[in-house]
């Protein structure tokens, strides 16, 4: 029985790590994308449930939780709505096409896109090592990583509050923004 509950424990170990890697790549992907398109960051937050950390890095505001099923990049407000984000509150906000929308698309796809990258970095990984088997801490860590990141990178599917609802909506506004007027 002590084995028993020592391997669950093990694997329950390595299924949190490898989305804590999917997580921070998704999210990193956003953030990077965001400050190189000169939009700024109010916070990051990684992780639900108890907070193990809080805290600043700069000016961005961190919040790091126990479980790495959500996560988030907040956008300065101010910046958010030079980009297209209109009544921003908390699960609820729209988008308008704007001279400077064009970055919004590309920060929300970053994170798929990100998730993407880290798949095809592991699975480079996992072949320069030797593609270690299932079963080893290691074999398991990268092919439930490799799992993970393709789950992210499926966030780009317009589903739920997923990045591809946001793209969605950027295509929208888009389309609606260049549509011809109707002469009556």
């Amino acid at each position: 029985m002590h084995a028993h509950m020592m391997s669950l424990a093990a694997s329950a170990g390595v299924f949190l790590a490898a989305s804590w890697v999917a997580l921070l790549f998704h999210e990193l992907g956003h953030a990077t994308a965001a400050l190189a398109l000169g939009v700024r960051i109010w916070g990051i937050r990684l992780g639900v449930g108890p907070t193990l950390w809080r805290g600043r890095w700069g000016e961005c505001r961190i919040h790091i939780a126990a479980f790495p099923f959500l996560g988030s990049v907040q956008l300065l407000d101010e910046d958010a709505c030079a980009i297209g984000y209109r009544d921003i509150a908390a699960g609820q906000w729209r988008f308008e096409w704007c001279p400077d929308a064009w970055r919004a698309p590309i920060i929300s796809a970053a994170g798929g896109l990100s998730n993407l990258v880290g798949l095809l970095l592991l699975a480079a990984w996992w072949q320069w090592i030797g593609q270690p088997a299932l079963g080893t801490p290691l074999g398991d860590l990268l092919v439930i990583a490799m799992a993970s990141n393709f789950a992210g990178y499926l966030n780009l599917l317009p589903c739920f509050r997923s990045d591809g609802r946001h793209l969605l909506a950027h295509l929208a506004a888009a389309r609606f923004r260049f549509q011809p007027a109707l002469s009556t």
